[in-house]
């Protein structure tokens, strides 16, 4: 098992949680989580340091207003992507690191989109993965997002469960953990700073920016990687479809029997594919 040191670094005003594995590589990628209630960027990436740390500076932070980072009572002007998009600069710049490459889950697909369209000089390639962001029709919540969105009204191990059954399209993989791993997100998940944040970060002005305007998109020429569970209930494969048909230098990577969580669920393939993809093999 590859050795993951846990430090607060300063974000300008903020603090993140940053999990560090491989420091020393000369390339550096920063892990992006999801937008899940008691989600980190160890509950979302902790089965992938292992593939990544012997060539890379992995990079696992809790965003702004998730897990051991700082939650801010209220959100700045732009809503919740500006204020992590600017939190997370001031992360590398507080650590010295002039440029990394990006894997984002879901919400974490967007705000790396936003990094990328914000300051493409400091970003190499970037990975999105069930990424939210897209427009069109594809912007329309699934019933499944929404219980994620409205989790707090019914907070409990079992919805818990329910909602990691979303993620995956055989939950069973899990085995005997699944009620263990459900009730650790739930004992996160029911800090009142990490329900005031989720709060408000699906209230109308915290989800403000959540998609780049189609202009933008246009004008990212990094390579991006969109990798997608074909099953996913969650932020459909429509979502990627949509967005790789308007960044210039995207390309479109489908996982079969897979859904949201494709680096948990098809961990192999996600490794495989995204790596290859960081060489310039895919």
């Amino acid at each position: 098992m590859t050795a993951v040191t846990a430090t607060d670094v300063k974000a300008g005003e903020y603090t993140i949680r940053l999990n560090r594995a491989g420091e020393g590589n000369a390339e550096a990628v920063l892990f992006l989580h999801g937008s899940g209630p008691g989600a980190t960027g160890m509950s979302n990436f902790s089965g992938n340091i292992d593939a990544f740390a012997d060539d890379y500076d992995c990079l696992v932070i809790d965003q702004v207003g998730w897990g051991d980072s700082s939650h801010p009572e209220e959100l700045a002007p732009g809503g919740r992507i500006r204020q992590i998009v600017t939190a997370n600069f001031a992360m590398l710049d507080e650590l010295g690191i002039d440029k990394v490459h990006l894997v984002g889950n879901s919400l974490g697909g967007a705000v790396a989109l936003s990094m990328v369209a914000r300051a493409p000089e400091r970003i190499g390639k970037v990975i999105g993965m069930g990424s939210a962001g897209a427009g069109g029709p594809a912007a329309t919540p699934t019933r499944e997002l929404m219980k994620l969105i409205t989790f707090y009204d019914d907070p409990s191990t079992e919805s818990m469960k329910e909602l990691i059954s979303y993620m995956m399209v055989n939950p069973g993989l899990f085995g005997d953990r699944l009620d263990a791993i459900a009730e650790e997100r739930l004992k996160v998940a029911l800090r009142p700073e990490v329900r005031r944040s989720h709060l408000l970060t699906f209230a109308p002005t915290g989800v403000a920016g959540l998609g780049l305007p189609e202009t933008a998109l246009r004008r990212i020429t990094n390579d991006v990687l969109f990798i997608h569970g074909r099953e996913d209930p969650v932020v459909p494969l429509e979502g990627s479809e949509w967005l790789v048909r308007r960044i210039p230098n995207a390309r479109l990577f489908v996982i079969p029997n897979c859904a949201h969580w494709a680096q948990i669920e098809a961990a192999d393939t996600f490794n495989s594919a995204a790596k290859g993809f960081l060489a310039g093999q895919l």
